[in-house]
């Protein structure tokens, strides 16, 4: 058990560094009001301040946790670092790529797909020996050349096309479209090497390097806010997607992390519990909390709201009714010229691909520039999420990987959601445990 003291300008904000620093499982046994500063030691004109002690299990001490990933990061680097062994030899290098390894993988599949190898094997003879302007017979023979062996090199080049179908394969499996996986196999291709396509660890290696930079994040919420404009975000998705939940932690990163002045609505009048919900966390963080029932109080509050960032929890609508949705527009015109309006789309990681399509579509009319995945430390894959942002231009914000407020959520990273699609068992082990800076 660990013991350390935390002060605060009242108790209520010692224990919110509390839950931050070591998580629900620290406690409190003993707190007091003391005073600090003051004049030449006499306590005149000193501040006052609240004082606790908390109780930290050891499996529960962040900076034991925190300290242990520096020292697997430092271990993973160097392993990053050892120079790997050459896979040929200097003289396979002086001939440079065989010449059916610079073939398209779909013209090479189809080659050696055939029924009959021999077939394959003679067309190889026929069409490429030719192009080559030197016959075997007339080759000079030299000491330092190996001979050339052309079912060697038939076995290598079907070695290549198969580590591409291997990574083909596993992108379909990770919830990609049959499309958009070849399309970025033949991408992939084109970065690769002979020497790189004979290795399926570094296939997936440049993988990760392409897949990165289709990616785009944007994870500062006042990105694109006209000086002197206040921000008002609207979280949008269906139900169960976790809006209520990440609102909530972002909340507590706006407000006791970066210290700016936030308040929470909700336009979801469906749902009580929904309701009480998002205020039980505005009042634990002593932020201030509207629930707007209809259009014309909205405006009237929000006249008066003095914040510098407004997020707003909406109803879920199924994708299916798009009336609804639309009815979302309407809460859009309670805010005025001051004010900078942004919809981010939130979906889980663990729904099935066809349902992301057809939510992704059903909220376009809202204009969302951004995506907040949820449930990441639920989900088997990322593949058709990080498609769908693909193929419509959209950027990701935040990552949600739990249900711990405040902790649980992290800023979008391309590395990380590039990793998590190629090596889908990185899933099991990501967690947000720490606040990172938007800038």
């Amino acid at each position: 058990m660990d013991f350390v003291k935390i002060r605060g300008k009242d108790l209520q904000d010692c224990i919110m560094q509390m839950k931050m620093k070591y998580g629900p499982q620290a406690y409190i046994y003993e707190h007091r009001v003391i005073t600090e500063g003051g004049l030449f030691g006499t306590g005149l004109l000193a501040s006052r301040m609240y004082e606790i002690d908390v109780g930290i299990p050891e499996t529960q001490n962040s900076k034991d946790r925190i300290e242990k990933k520096l020292k697997d990061l430092k271990e993973l680097i160097k392993q990053k670092q050892k120079p790997e062994p050459e896979l040929v030899g200097q003289s396979d290098r002086r001939f440079g790529k065989p010449l059916e390894a610079v073939r398209p993988y779909s013209e090479r599949r189809r080659r050696y797909s055939s029924p009959n190898p021999t077939q394959g094997q003679e067309s190889f003879y026929e069409e490429d020996l030719p192009q080559l302007g030197l016959s075997l017979a007339e080759a000079p023979e030299s000491s330092d050349r190996s001979p050339i062996s052309f079912p060697e090199r038939e076995t290598q080049t079907n070695k290549l096309a198969l580590n591409l179908e291997k990574l083909n394969e596993l992108l379909e499996k990770q919830g990609m479209s049959r499309g958009y996986a070849d399309e970025f196999i033949r991408s992939l291709e084109g970065h690769l090497s002979a020497i790189d396509l004979s290795k399926f660890s570094t296939v997936c290696e440049k993988a990760v390097d392409l897949l990165q930079d289709r990616i785009q994040t944007d994870f500062d919420l006042f990105s694109g806010t006209p000086r002197g404009k206040r921000k008002v975000v609207f979280f949008v998705g269906p139900t169960g997607a976790g809006k209520t939940t990440s609102i909530a932690k972002l909340a507590a990163k706006y407000s006791l992390h970066m210290g700016k002045k936030v308040s929470l609505y909700t336009t979801d009048n469906y749902r009580i519990a929904a309701i009480d919900q998002l205020k039980f966390y505005a009042d634990a963080m002593g932020l201030p909390f509207y629930a707007a029932k209809d259009i014309r109080k909205l405006k009237e509050t929000v006249n008066r709201d003095g914040s510098e960032l407004i997020l707003v929890d909406t109803a879920g609508y199924s994708h299916k009714n798009q009336e609804n949705i639309l009815k979302l527009k309407d809460f859009y015109q309670a805010f005025g010229e001051k004010d900078h309006l942004e919809s981010i789309l939130v979906l889980s990681a663990t729904v099935s691909v066809s349902n992301l399509q057809s939510v992704a579509s059903a909220y376009e009319p809202l204009s969302y520039k951004r995506i907040l995945v949820t449930k990441l430390d639920e989900a088997d894959f990322l593949g058709s999420v990080v498609e769908i942002a693909d193929t419509r231009h959209r950027e990701f914000a935040f990552l949600s990987v739990g249900q711990d407020v405040p902790f649980d959520i992290l800023n979008a990273s391309k590395k990380v959601l590039a990793e998590c699609v190629i090596y889908p068992e990185k899933l099991r082990g990501i967690a947000g445990e720490v606040f990172e800076k938007a800038f």
